[in-house]
């Protein structure tokens, strides 16, 4: 079996400070706080979906509103916290949910563009590669990835295998994901293959995390059970069949929606976006808690016989 995480893979050397605490040195332990209180939480902004550097020096996050839209892109650098540079990559309508890839050299986002010819707003997955100047031009992922309908938060393995979000298929409302993964070969995108049942329902499945070796992954799902409107489950991967999903509880879900996952570069701590409702007033933040809780949820599915 696979390792559970990829912790102690990607690890800093006792004496080194990693450079993501700059953001944010309050480290959390097995209980949620606020990430960067005083840096991206103190002006009332709707943030979330956010990302880092491999190195951890850069930190990419979304900023939007009450009602959704629209949404731009901020990064903050840990060698000038003050400054928050709003990126324009391919629209100035609504960009958000940043992955970069493991060598810090290709940027993944989501991107909603106004409709041509009557058409229907939907959302693309697209990249963009550094340069020397910066982030280069963006591109829209092949046909693989992106059709008609909405595609969104991608995640990406050590292997180049991505992880994310489709609704080529209907499900029971108008907002209906499934989880998808595929292989990149060259330029392109091959194998795509739907993630079986009963990580996909009817309902939403969004948003996955895709742990870098693949030992494990996080997603955010409305099917019934769960304690609000969208909550964060968990499987492993079990020999190369995934176990049942298992919601992540109220640790860490609420009433509202948990969304958009991610980890910090070395895996020790988990992020995620609280948004009290769809549309709202208050404010989303994101949280962290330390990774090591990933282990109830295994120890859970070892109890129940999935192992």
């Amino acid at each position: 079996m696979k390792s559970l995480l990829f912790l102690g893979v990607l690890v800093f050397s006792a004496c080194s400070t990693p450079a993501y605490l700059k953001f944010d040195h309050d480290v959390p332990g097995s209980a949620p706080k606020i990430f960067a209180k005083n840096l991206i939480a103190a002006n009332n902004e709707y943030v979330g979906y956010c990302a880092f550097s491999p190195d951890g020096t850069e930190l990419y996050y979304a900023i939007t509103t009450k009602d959704w839209f629209p949404s731009h892109m901020i990064r903050i650098t840990a060698k000038n916290l003050l400054k928050k540079d709003t990126l324009y990559l391919k629209d100035r309508n609504y960009e958000g949910e940043p992955f970069i890839s493991r060598d810090g050299n290709t940027m993944f986002f989501t991107a909603v563009l106004p409709p041509k010819d009557g058409g229907k707003w939907h959302a693309d997955i697209f990249k963009v590669h550094r340069t020397k100047m910066g982030w280069g031009k963006a591109e829209r992922l092949d046909s693989t990835v992106n059709t008609l309908a909405s595609e969104w938060h991608i995640s990406l393995t050590n292997t180049n295998t991505v992880y994310f979000t489709s609704e080529r298929e209907e499900g029971t409302n108008a907002l209906h994901g499934d989880i998808y993964k595929a292989g990149i070969s060259g330029n392109q995108f091959v194998n795509l293959t739907k993630l079986p049942a009963p990580i996909n329902t009817i309902y939403n499945d969004s948003d996955p995390l895709i742990a870098p070796d693949e030992s494990f992954l996080i997603f955010h799902s409305d099917r019934p059970g769960g304690y609000g409107n969208h909550d964060l489950y968990i499987c492993f991967n079990n020999n190369g069949t995934w176990t049942a999903p298992v919601n992540m509880g109220a640790k860490i879900n609420s009433a509202g929606w948990e969304m958009a996952p991610s980890l910090t570069p070395d895996g020790k701590y988990l992020l995620y976006t609280y948004r009290k409702e769809m549309i709202t007033s208050e404010p989303s933040k994101i949280y962290w808690v330390s990774t090591k809780i990933l282990k109830e949820y295994r120890n859970e599915e070892k109890a129940s016989g999935a192992y």
